[in-house]
């Protein structure tokens, strides 16, 4: 998205008749949607299985931590297979999976991140969309 891009859609959610709320719900929509297509070709390979990377898991989900909501570290590759086993069967097997292969440190570390609150409003959300545009753009390394 080019930078006029970029200032027509700041201006529309800022200039929107829509309530704060909404406004809000699709910053966050559109976010979530620029995490996965950033993150996923990065990640190609489902950490539980190895199969082909389908979208990024959120390991605490996203309505429990705002904080762990955009960051990298609570994102886990995985197919759709085992995303499907996780949500619908609710196979522990996979959470252990992961947990075993991230390590100890890395679950110590989202445990006590996972309380950290955020203040979820417009200048946060159009702050790690910048962010995710600079890391999109190669001048950051993530």
């Amino acid at each position: 998205m080019g930078e006029i891009s970029n200032q027509l859609w700041h201006n529309k959610l800022v200039k929107s008749k829509k309530p704060v709320s909404k406004r809000i719900t699709t910053a966050q929509k559109k976010l979530d949607r620029l995490i996965q297509q950033y993150y996923v070709p990065k990640n190609p390979y489902c950490l539980v299985c190895g199969n082909p990377t389908d979208e990024m898991h959120h390991f605490i989900q996203k309505r429990q931590s705002t904080y762990l909501r955009y960051h990298k570290k609570n994102l886990i590759p995985i197919c759709k297979r085992c995303h499907y086993r996780h949500h619908t069967v609710g196979e522990p097997q996979i959470v252990l999976t992961i947990v075993r292969k991230k390590g100890k440190k890395w679950e110590d570390w989202i445990t006590a991140h996972r309380n950290i609150l955020v203040k979820r409003n417009l200048d946060y959300l159009e702050g790690l969309e910048e962010r995710i545009r600079v890391l999109e753009s190669g001048i950051l390394t993530n």
